[in-house]
């Protein structure tokens, strides 16, 4: 059912922590669909900064969204192997949807994030 090597739901409400891709940085397999919350204290923000990043382009991607819901709004797309800049949300939740398709793979992604 459920793969618990591969954590590609999960909630992170520690003040700080790190994201990482599926294995990474071994690769991240394929046909992913992965969606990570990060939930900081009400009235906080939260600053993700991109310590690696290498997703195949155009068709693996990162979304990141501000808030919890499907339609919050976009603070971010990301593909290829440029590392994103520092991110800061407006809300005190963060969405990051991975998103990879049926074949190649790259590194992936490593992201730490701290709130205040």
């Amino acid at each position: 059912m459920f793969n618990h090597t591969v954590p590609c739901f999960s909630n992170f409400t520690a003040p700080m922590g790190t994201v990482l891709s599926p294995d990474y940085p071994e690769g991240y397999g394929n046909n992913l669909n992965c969606v990570w919350l990060i939930i900081s204290e009400p009235g906080s923000r939260i600053h993700l900064a991109f310590n690696d990043f290498d997703l195949e382009p155009p068709y693996d991607f990162l979304t990141i969204r501000d808030g919890d819901q499907s339609e919050a709004t976009m603070l971010g797309r990301f593909s290829g192997a440029e590392v994103p800049s520092h991110l800061t949300s407006n809300s005190n939740i963060l969405q990051l949807e991975f998103q990879a398709d049926h074949s190649m793979s790259g590194r992936g992604f490593n992201i730490t994030y701290s709130s205040e």
